[in-house]
């Protein structure tokens, strides 16, 4: 009997952790642990899943929605940057 080679035809990546700390208590230990997940665990699972990816497979990166859900504002869940017409943290500009 031949064993098939296992295939994915689409890859859902996504992850979201953070812990509430004001910027100025955020630590370099909190920063990396925070973007080890959500970031190069990601990224990673992504790359080591590529061989198995089928020709025109899709792979679907997904970022954390915790900057526009309501939740107080804290270091590990802002964006880089507000998104166009929002000031961080107060919700749509008027």
């Amino acid at each position: 009997m031949k064993r098939e080679k296992s295939r994915i035809d689409v890859l859902f990546a996504s992850a979201g952790y953070g812990e509430y700390a004001p910027i100025g208590e955020v630590t370099e230990e909190h920063f990396d642990k925070t973007f080890d997940l959500n970031v190069r665990g990601t990224l990673f699972t992504v790359q080591k899943a590529l061989p198995l990816v089928v020709d025109g497979g899709s792979i679907i990166m997904n970022g954390s929605m915790a900057s526009v859900k309501g939740f107080r504002p804290s270091a590990s869940t802002m964006p880089a940057r507000p998104p166009s017409g929002r000031s961080r943290g107060r919700g749509p500009s008027t």
